[in-house]
């Protein structure tokens, strides 16, 4: 039995708004008002929910946490990414598969 379930993933942002605007164009969910200039993003299904609180300045360190994400089309995905404000930060792989590594508007990375 797991010890822990996550319930939402927290992300720090100067613009907690535009940043939940931007994730809800690409996970699903309407950005909700959480109070005290937090924004929740419930993309629904079953789906883990993304909360957005203020940060008066970016981190020192990011990627500190990342997402993994999983899409049916890389290269749609990465044009519709760019296109809402994220970046493309550059390909890898491995010996177990490749993936893409792309920002967020607040330069948070993520992968695909």
């Amino acid at each position: 039995m797991a010890m822990l379930i996550v319930d939402c993933v927290t992300i720090n942002a100067v613009n907690p708004s535009a940043l939940a605007q931007f994730w809800s164009a690409l996970v699903g969910g309407t950005p909700q008002d959480a109070g005290n200039s937090f924004v929740l993003v419930k993309p629904g299904d079953g789906r883990i929910p993304l909360l957005f609180q203020r940060s008066d300045a970016p981190g020192a360190r990011l990627g500190w946490v990342h997402l993994d994400c999983s899409v049916e089309d890389k290269d749609t995905a990465i044009e519709e990414i760019v296109r809402l404000g994220g970046q493309l930060v550059e390909h890898r792989s491995d010996s177990n598969g490749s993936w893409t590594v792309m920002a967020d508007p607040e330069g948070n990375p993520f992968c695909i």
